[in-house]
């Protein structure tokens, strides 16, 4: 019987159809954007959508299309996904709970860190409804046809690599070509990552899982809610980026480990599973834990750490310490005996303030090294000042001088 809903020849013929559409929805988005795009020349088609106008096919013809994925995949045979039909109401209910809960918590954060901002899209009698036509016909679209490739796909040995594709795929091509060109820096990768594309991978997560156990009802239930919010309330929670990255990342995860053991204690195979939740449980704790060590790493919270690759301030700092520097500092306050970090030509210099001088170009800060015989030679102004140090972690970086050969640039001195 496990037989009979492996996928057949026919059924992935469909899927490579369906997803073929959902690619060529993802190409003509790019279009709009091409000519900044260097490796991208599609001038024909680029002439198409500038002949019918970037609206008519924003709000007619994309919907249009979704229309069309939809229509086909509802036409194809049904494919029976994971949950007994009598549990489909419940989870399409608890998929509405879990993005109001998303919503809610949303709101929440606002209150504390952030505030409110008003919304970019046009609310006008016209504006609304063209939104809800591109909205509506755009999830019903997606989601069918995300429901019909993971429960044709999805055998149990496959099952949960598939559900990383998917969700990957799905996020991926939520933005434009031209959104990943502009990551010019490491740290512009990171704050992408946090702010947009984790979030949106652990959303899609969710939807894929709702989708493989319900098919598409409660994946469009829990799609629809969050992008309705979205789309036509007049006011929108302004997060600061970090908070938006953890409310975007935790909800969405939290919620399909609460939904799937609700699922599997309905089920009555919830002692069978244990060890895959555990399993679960522990995969999404340290994907958690490594997003943080990276934020941690490159200076994204208001205390950063930073390598000492010299001995200038010995006995205190030795070679191989960890300083642990506090960016929101008063710079121009800034008193005898604090050490700080500044920057000098490409290399992080950590001293001791020994003298502060008031010049015709402002503050200034003589520093030395603890160990250094003499006081270094130029002045320390406050653009250049990076930090203050607050805490010396003692020799946990020694690795990172032997892996670079102890190379002073980008260490602190």
């Amino acid at each position: 019987m496990a037989c009979k809903y492996l996928p057949v020849k026919a059924s992935k013929g469909r899927c490579f159809l369906l997803l073929g559409i959902f690619f060529c929805v993802f190409l003509m988005d790019n279009l709009a954007v091409s000519s900044f795009i260097p490796f991208m020349s599609f001038t024909s088609f680029t002439s198409f959508i500038s002949l019918i106008g970037y609206n008519s096919y924003t709000y007619y013809l994309k919907p249009a299309i979704w229309l069309l994925a939809a229509i086909i995949a509802l036409k194809y045979p049904r494919m029976r996904h994971a949950a007994k039909i009598r549990f489909r109401d419940g989870i399409i209910l608890w998929a509405f709970c879990f993005a109001a809960s998303h919503i809610l918590l949303s709101i929440g954060a606002a209150f504390i860190d952030g505030g409110f901002g008003k919304s970019p899209y046009d609310h006008s009698l016209k504006g609304m409804l063209n939104n809800i036509l591109l909205v509506g016909l755009t999830i019903a679209g997606r989601e069918i046809i995300r429901a019909y490739v993971i429960n044709t796909m999805a055998g149990q040995k496959v099952r949960y690599l598939l559900f990383l594709i998917v969700s990957l795929v799905y996020t991926f091509c939520n933005y434009t070509l031209l959104s990943y060109v502009r990551l010019k820096s490491f740290k512009d990768i990171v704050v992408f990552c946090a702010e947009f594309f984790i979030p949106e991978f652990s959303q899609n997560l969710m939807t894929t899982y709702l989708a493989y156990l319900g098919g598409f009802a409660p994946a469009v239930t829990y799609t629809g809610v969050l992008q309705v919010f979205h789309w036509f309330s007049p006011v929108l929670p302004n997060l600061k980026w970090i908070t938006a990255a953890l409310v975007g990342i935790l909800c969405p995860v939290f919620s399909m480990i609460l939904m799937q053991n609700i699922y599997l204690k309905e089920s009555r195979q919830y002692m069978r599973k244990v060890k895959d939740e555990a399993g679960t449980v522990s995969w999404m704790v340290t994907c958690l834990a490594s997003i943080c060590i990276i934020w941690f790493s490159v200076g994204v919270f208001p205390v950063y750490p930073s390598v000492v690759a010299t001995g200038s301030m010995e006995p205190m700092i030795k070679a191989g310490d960890v300083v642990l520097i506090k960016k929101s500092i008063d710079r121009e306050n800034m008193k005898v005996g604090d050490i700080i970090q500044f920057r000098r030509d490409d290399i992080l210099i950590s001293h001791r303030i020994v003298e502060i001088i008031h010049d015709e170009m402002g503050i200034g800060y003589i520093t030395k090294g603890d160990n250094n015989p003499g006081r270094d030679v130029d002045i320390v102004r406050v653009d250049k000042i990076k930090g203050k140090v607050v805490k010396v972690i003692p020799k946990i970086g020694w690795l990172t001088l032997v892996i670079k050969g102890q190379v002073n640039t980008g260490q602190s001195r």
